[in-house]
């Protein structure tokens, strides 16, 4: 080939890769686009979504909706709840509907001192591997120090795993008795999923409160249940959960928005973490309620509707709480025995879906609420 046609074939190869650069810069453009646009449009969901949840009107929509996608299931669980329900004994868990809560006594959980054992004793494991992990502490850099404290495990720890709760099937026994999946069926008006029991750990943190230390809610479904059980006796320096009723939440989360488009402040209601001043700007400050109390007291709270934090530990304390979640729609979730309960209609009903690829179904789910 002669000189000419060589850097003619060279001028030819060099603007096809120039194209083929250029179409390739191109559709990562496009990629990024859409990406874009794809988490704007489910921001603008979200936000859609909560702004629904907190009215009356809104979760009764998104309630028919939640049906017309699970029509069976849901129908199936309200239905057999009835029954349940009017079996139960009269003295189990009030949970007020309006206010979204209900106060625990060691009197009503029935039998708890073999649930406060395996607790106890699950703790002092996992107590001593986090006391190895956090060993050295004072020799760490200021800038290893300043990392950790901006993460949530600096000040709360969920303790559990799935096989923590096979081996210690007495708390999934708990989570599934009367006094507890009972007073949440009787409040969620169905058989709901059991889909959490954990050990709550919280530290001692120095610095500005973040993320739960902050008022906030969840984002779980429309409504669901919590309990928060205490293990050792909580006082204020324990940092005692701390929440505001529902009837009282839905107002401060209006004035809240309307006092943040006042301010122009530019921060995002959805995001929903509120500060202390911001609730007393509203005078949301005479709602609270701070739980404290001895072994086996603590507190049946929606946390879907109900303002609340906790873990503001002082130094020297700690908190450890016994937590267990019930909720209406699919969530990640522990995975448990499932065939213990496959002769018991009304607790199989509670953890058939958590079971491998009802994990999956709760994970995508979630991705889909805060992707």
């Amino acid at each position: 080939m002669s000189t000419g046609q060589s850097t003619l074939a060279g001028r030819a190869v060099g603007l096809i890769l120039r194209r083929v650069k250029t179409a390739r810069k191109q559709s990562k453009r496009g990629v990024k686009l859409v990406q874009s646009v794809f988490r704007r449009v489910r921001q603008v969901e979200k936000s859609l979504f909560f702004r629904l949840r907190d009215s009356e009107t809104g979760r009764v929509l998104l309630k028919a909706a939640g049906m017309a996608r699970s029509p069976r299931d849901l129908r199936h669980r309200a239905q057999v709840a009835g029954p349940y329900i009017a079996r139960l004994r009269a003295n189990a868990t009030p949970i007020d509907p309006k206010k979204g809560y209900g106060l625990l006594s060691p009197d009503i959980l029935g039998d708890f001192g073999g649930v406060l054992d395996a607790s106890r004793r699950l703790f002092a494991i996992k107590k001593a591997e986090i006391d190895a992990e956090l060993t050295g502490y004072e020799h760490w850099t200021p800038e290893q120090r300043q990392k950790f404290l901006t993460r949530k495990q600096s000040f709360l720890r969920y303790l559990l795993g799935d096989d923590d709760l096979r081996h210690s099937p007495e708390l999934v026994d708990f989570a599934l008795s009367d006094a507890m999946l009972g007073s949440a069926t009787r409040y969620l008006g169905m058989v709901p999923y059991l889909t959490r029991i954990d050990l709550m750990y919280s530290l001692p943190r120095t610095g500005k409160n973040i993320e739960s230390q902050l008022f906030h809610l969840d984002h779980e479904g429309i409504t669901q249940i919590k309990h928060f059980i205490h293990l050792f006796d909580v006082g204020q320096h324990e940092g005692p959960f701390t929440f505001i009723p529902a009837d009282a939440t839905s107002r401060i989360v209006r004035d809240v928005r309307e006092l943040r488009r006042t301010r122009k402040s530019g921060q995002d209601i959805e995001l929903r973490r509120y500060s202390d001043e911001e609730i007393a700007a509203v005078g949301g400050t005479a709602d609270i309620v701070t739980v404290t109390g001895p072994v086996g007291s603590g507190v049946a709270v929606d946390t879907s509707r109900c303002l609340h934090l906790g873990s503001r530990v002082d130094p020297g304390s700690f908190r450890l709480c016994l937590y267990t979640q019930y909720c209406t729609t699919h969530e990640i979730t522990n995975v448990y025995d499932v065939d213990r309960f496959k002769d018991d209609p009304i607790r199989h009903l509670a953890v058939k879906d958590s079971v491998a690829p009802g994990r999956a179904r709760a994970t995508d789910y979630y991705s889909q609420m805060m992707g």
